[in-house]
């Protein structure tokens, strides 16, 4: 009895032994199999950060991409004020974008396309209207052609870099410009008037027969901008015709019931120098 006894406890006592070394076994693979999985998970994450980091390193290096000395516009007035592209097309030659800065502060102007190269804009820092803050002008070529000049100008306001509203070139022609083309054969005769003030008529002598020509002046096709003697002036051919040009209106900007607007409106008739009509070809 004693015997049997004994060999009982023996075998309880070994399968006992088997399981626990079993489990143990088993809870090693899995201490294992989860340290295998977290370092994979540690590696993953790893990975994933130089991921980041190297697309960050990329756009960083992308945004501060030098611009080339040749692109950027500075103010004669003050060399805090510059004026450069956002980004360079066609060899330099063409603008898309453009970036205004004015004392360390930047504002980026995405609808401005603009020409570069000999065309490059212009930037100035000037109190236009004399009331001793000073305001930002820039003015760039939109596009030139035969026959056609594109200029563009835009004042900005120093403090928040804001564009300031300003009368349009078709505002002032429709408000203060009445002008007529009348069309007889080998003839053509213009009369132009400045808010209600005729201009002496122009009659211009040569083939009229089978061209086309306006009922009335189209100003556009031709338009400068300048800042002379501490103003912004505008001057813009007046065409009774496909490029053919008449004469010069001409104005200045003040600033009158917060928008700028054209004063001292004229209209000249003096012929245009060989050299002028060079300029936009």
């Amino acid at each position: 009895m004693k015997t049997w006894t004994g060999i009982l406890l023996m075998i309880v006592l070994a399968v006992v032994t088997i399981s626990t070394t079993s489990a143990s076994r088993t809870s090693n693979e899995q201490q294992k199999q989860l340290n295998i999985d977290d370092q994979s998970s540690q590696t993953e994450a790893v990975v994933a950060s130089n991921i980041e980091t190297m697309n960050e390193a990329s756009f960083l290096s992308k945004e501060a991409a030098p611009v080339k000395k040749e692109n950027v516009s500075v103010a004669p007035e003050n060399e805090n004020v510059r004026l450069y592209p956002m980004q360079v097309e066609g060899s330099g030659y063409i603008y898309n974008g453009m970036i205004l800065e004015v004392n360390g502060k930047t504002r980026e102007f995405s609808e401005w396309q603009g020409e570069g190269g000999s065309y490059k804009p212009e930037v100035h820092e000037l109190d236009l209207n004399g009331d001793g803050k000073k305001e930002i002008v820039v003015l760039f070529t939109e596009g030139h052609g035969t026959g056609i000049y594109l200029g563009q100008a835009h004042i900005i306001d120093p403090d928040t870099l804001e564009e300031m509203k300003m009368e349009s070139l078709d505002e002032v022609v429709k408000q203060h410009v009445q002008s007529r083309v009348d069309v007889t054969s080998g003839q053509i005769t213009i009369n132009v008037a400045v808010n209600g003030v005729n201009v002496e008529p122009s009659k211009i002598e040569g083939e009229t027969e089978g061209l086309t020509y306006s009922d009335e002046l189209k100003f556009g096709d031709v338009v400068y901008y300048s800042v002379e003697n501490g103003q912004l002036v505008v001057t813009a051919s007046g065409a009774y015709g496909p490029s053919e040009y008449d004469g010069d209106l001409t104005f200045v900007y003040a600033y009158q019931d917060g928008e700028w607007k054209a004063v001292n409106v004229e209209y000249s008739t003096e012929e245009y120098e060989d050299e002028y009509y060079e300029s936009f070809d």
